[in-house]
């Protein structure tokens, strides 16, 4: 069996929402008007205090996107990624994943992202898996739904243990890095799970348990891609 080393996104990776980096971005391309950014801020506050309805938030939110062209997706968020997202990586997170290349572990980023993000992210980041949501394509355009289960809460876990029994991956002897009390199911499931930038709820129960806790702090400095 193998060990394997599974990175939540924001705020983990990332030093600031995803969300919001996107919302801002296509703020400044005059997509996006100032009443979906402070919405945007709206959700993220519910969801750090655990109290976001995810799913009903994210398939109000996908139905955006009904009948938009997948690639043009694709192409919006290689550039998103190039000029924005990849500035907002923690330094620290390169040595950590570092460590488990070394260390002969798969690396696997599990998070509720969809894989618009998570392919660049992965391949900057030298990372060959992603576990994530992913939009409902027909005939190369978005029907405005998600595939289900969700990338989220005990979905995330489903996805997990999907993933580790078709690659002979011991979750026991695995790792998985996040900042959220959302995630708290997923960690317990982990042989060692990580706090990484815990909220104040995932940090009083990690303290409880025993689990190792990381504070990444130098963000916002550019690192070279791999390869």
């Amino acid at each position: 069996m193998k060990t394997c080393a599974f990175f939540d996104v924001d705020y983990t990776i990332l030093s600031k929402s995803s969300m919001l980096l996107y919302a801002q971005y296509m703020r400044k391309k005059g997509e996006y008007k100032l009443w979906e950014i402070a919405l945007g801020m709206f959700y993220l506050a519910q969801y750090k205090l655990n109290l976001l309805d995810f799913e009903a938030v994210t398939e109000r939110v996908t139905r955006r996107y009904e009948g938009m062209s997948e690639k043009e997706m694709i192409d919006t968020c290689e550039r998103w990624f190039e000029e924005q997202v990849r500035h907002y990586i923690y330094p620290e997170i390169y040595q950590v994943i570092d460590e488990h290349r070394a260390r002969g572990d798969e690396l696997c980023i599990l998070s509720a992202i969809t894989e618009y993000l998570a392919r660049p992210l992965a391949r900057h980041l030298g990372i060959n898996h992603w576990l994530c949501n992913q939009m409902e394509v027909v005939d190369g355009r978005f029907t405005g739904r998600l595939k289900k289960p969700f990338c989220y809460g005990k979905g995330k876990l489903e996805y997990a243990r999907r993933f580790a029994e078709e690659n002979r991956i011991s979750l026991k002897d695995s790792y998985y890095y996040s900042d959220s009390i959302t995630d708290l199911e997923v960690l317990s499931a982990f042989g060692h799970p990580v706090a990484v930038n815990p909220d104040p709820l995932l940090r009083k129960e990690a303290q409880r348990r025993g689990w190792k806790i990381l504070e990444f702090r130098s963000a916002g400095k550019k690192k070279k891609a791999v390869g």
